[in-house]
């Protein structure tokens, strides 16, 4: 099933509110066409530039090949692999 999200983002200590739906765009790719400068580099779930805090909610990534397994523990998630599982979803850059 589809999930519209609520989407806040941190980044340098400003807040950010988008809408993203679950079977679309990444929470980078969301996030960069409302504007924001995100940091992200290879799109790829290597390089692990766009990794952000999740602080709240649920997201399911399509791959990840750069975060450490207590990294994924302790909240981190790779953006531009990410999608809502829940209908909120608050995260931080500030990391």
């Amino acid at each position: 099933p589809q999930v519209v999200a609520q989407v806040e983002v941190t980044l340098d200590g400003n807040r950010y509110d988008l809408e993203l739906t679950s079977n679309g765009e990444s929470l980078l790719e969301a996030g960069l066409r409302i504007g924001l400068d995100l940091p992200f580099a290879c799109k790829g779930g290597v390089c692990c530039t766009c990794k952000a805090k999740l602080l709240e909610g649920q997201v399911e990534m399509d791959v990840n090949w750069g975060l450490e397994p207590e990294e994924l523990e302790a909240g981190y998630i790779l953006t531009c692999q990410s999608h809502p599982k829940t209908e909120r979803i608050r995260l931080t850059y500030d990391i």
